[in-house]
């Protein structure tokens, strides 16, 4: 190559410098394809071992004749001889700089990935790099109308943004402000016991009956209570002075109305988001299982006279047929020695089914051992625990030690306590302790479990007058703790008890201002699980959250923890002197959250040297 002319002798002729630098940009462009068909490996040649007589095949500026212009000196001709051993290297001259703009104007072909091959259109390309196209067709979307689309797209955007908003909005206004434990509806409650006979007469017979009660649902939920117990509806001799000895545990007793009012008060307590739960005479025990159905159905004749088995008879009936929510299991004691005592128990659930409860007497606790406690515990849902009040404060003291340090407390899944101060089988609170209804009431409500109200309770309805039952009810020695009910009307105003014909009213005046308080005391327990728990479950394990410390003798003081909340104090002075005390050693002091005396709540109280006035009941919430 170093021998080649330093200009073309003949200007007709192709150049072959011009030619050599052609073949070179022909061969070096990988991806574009001559119009000929590409050499196979065998017959490839260089391009530099062409013939020289080999013809242009492309002219440029439309000129059949290349005219390089060159100098004088042989060097600039030939170009740099250092890259000798290149054959595309050459000197970037004005002529190549053309070629190298002008490539696009050669018919090329590119092959696809499946090896078609695509023809291309040659390109008019300018010196200077700028690219004219034409005769090109624009894609569709070039012509959309985007001034709208930009529009809509930007609409769609907001309100997708707004809808997260309030969703987001939504989701945090509809979090619940706490985070206690569901429990089911007869754990940590608050249920309302009626004698029906005595609470609200709605004919003006003399006799209470149940459609008196639908018309006091209201009364009992704005209260406090969740659930109503009936107290023996059952058909009777001489009813309701009789009351305890049932002659058909299917029939109610036609003064306190038909089965179609039973039945409606049923519907409305449940839309209420109450439940109704019967007392039941236990009068038998059930025969043995192999004697049912295998397949679990339970066959019964509500004919008294084909029935051997009245209590599973009653029981179905009254859970399946007519919704009732549970029964309390009278006189279950007196069957503990039993032959099919545990059979009974066990095939008793099973008719019941899931979500409803029974309630047994602690008597029947303190009687059964061995397997019969075990079914005992395991088919009973609550256990019910007077009070008692025949001791004072130290004998209460000591029926609420001896029960939480009781089997009760053993197992998470074992009943819960079903507390009371006063039902119909005792003495009304008024009767024994006038003064002391209020703070009674007050401390039961604190205690870990389920609490009962006996009806009246709340406004400390006493009992019947001794020289009544003396004189006209001599021989129905039961019926002293059944006053009848008063009610206070909404504008302040009493509505006294119409003079029932088959019993007296109180004798004490209903105090309707307790009402209010024992409201603030329920709402407070049913919103604070440190309160209605019973216990704290940790990792399998059962942890007790009460404690009764030793104070002086009236006092009562019971600490109330939970986990991660606030511990509440219940100081409780029982007697019928201030009490001025130090409790320093154990608490510093707390914020007054429910009391008897309702001007002290919001207030903080420290624990030195504090004086509790006679017959006050006070709760502290102390910091954490």
């Amino acid at each position: 190559m170093n021998d080649l002319p330093e200009s073309s002798s003949n200007n007709d002729g192709p150049d072959l410098e011009t030619l050599d630098y052609l073949r070179g940009v022909k061969s070096s462009t990988c991806l574009l394809l001559p119009m000929t068909p590409s050499p196979t490996p065998i017959d490839f040649k260089h391009p530099l071992s062409e013939e020289m007589s080999e013809g242009p095949f492309l002219a440029l500026n439309d000129d059949p004749k290349i005219d390089l212009q060159s100098s004088g000196d042989g060097d600039a001709c030939a170009g740099d001889s250092s890259s000798s051993g290149d054959s595309n290297s050459v000197v970037q001259d004005p002529v190549s700089a053309q070629l190298i703009n002008n490539i696009s104007m050669l018919d090329y072909q590119t092959l696809s990935k499946n090896g078609d091959i695509i023809i291309g259109q040659p390109e008019i390309c300018k010196l200077n790099g700028s690219l004219n196209i034409s005769n090109r067709k624009l894609p569709n979307f070039v012509n959309w109308n985007w001034s709208i689309i930009r529009k809509v797209l930007l609409w769609c955007v907001l309100s997708g943004l707004i809808a997260c908003i309030g969703a987001i909005i939504a989701m945090v206004i509809s979090i619940p402000k706490s985070c206690n434990p569901n429990l089911p509806w007869y754990q940590g409650k608050v249920f309302y016991e009626i004698f029906p006979a005595s609470f609200k007469d709605s004919n003006n017979d003399g006799f209470g009956d149940l459609r008196g009660i639908i018309q006091k649902l209201d009364y009992i939920k704005e209260l406090g209570g969740s659930s109503i117990r009936l107290n023996y509806i059952f058909e009777t001799i001489n009813y309701p002075y009789n009351y305890f000895n049932s002659t058909s545990l299917l029939q109610i007793d036609k003064r306190l109305g038909g089965l179609k009012d039973f039945q409606d008060l049923v519907t409305v307590a449940h839309k209420k988001d109450m439940n109704v739960i019967l007392d039941i005479p236990v009068l038998s025990m059930a025969e043995p299982l192999k004697s049912y159905d295998v397949n679990n159905t339970f066959v019964f004749s509500i004919d008294p006279q084909e029935s051997k088995d009245p209590t599973s008879v009653a029981i179905a009936y009254w859970s399946r047929a007519q919704q009732v929510d549970g029964f309390y299991l009278r006189n279950l004691e007196h069957f503990v020695d039993h032959v099919n005592f545990e059979n009974s128990l066990q095939l008793w659930k099973q008719i019941l089914g899931y979500g409803k409860i029974f309630i047994a007497s602690k008597s029947v606790l303190d009687k059964v051992n061995g397997t019969s406690a075990t079914v005992f515990l395991n088919r009973i849902d609550l256990i019910e625990v007077n009070l008692g009040l025949y001791d004072g404060p130290t004998g209460l003291k000591s029926v609420i030690n001896n029960t939480l340090s009781g089997p009760l407390w053993d197992k998470a899944h074992y009943p819960w306590v079903l507390w009371n101060i006063g039902n119909i089988d005792s003495d009304r609170i008024s009767e024994r302790y006038e003064n002391n209804t209020l703070a009674l009431t007050a401390l039961e409500l604190v205690l870990p479990g389920t609490v009962s109200l006996f009806y009246g309770d709340e406004i400390g309805l006493g009992g019947v007058p001794d020289h009544d039952i003396e004189h006209d009810f001599h021989e129905h020695t039961f019926i002293n703790n059944v006053a009848m009910m008063t009610f206070s009307k909404n504008d302040g105003t009493i509505h006294p008890a119409p003079a029932l014909p088959w019993i007296s009213k109180s004798a004490l005046e209903p105090k309707y201002h307790y009402i209010n308080v024992i409201k603030s005391f329920i709402e407070f327990r049913l919103n604070n699980p440190t309160i209605y728990l019973k216990e704290i479950y940790k990792e399998g394990n059962v942890f007790k959250n009460t404690e009764i410390h030793e104070t002086e003798k009236n006092l009562i003081l019971i600490e109330r923890w939970y986990p991660r909340r606030n511990t509440c104090v219940f100081v409780g002075n029982l007697g019928d002197k201030s009490i001025t005390t130090d409790l320093s050693t154990k608490f510093y002091g707390g914020t007054v959250v429910a009391s008897t005396n309702t001007s002290l709540v919001g207030q903080v109280l420290y624990f030195e040297k504090v004086t509790f006035p006679p017959y006050s009941a006070i709760i502290l919430k102390l910091e954490k």
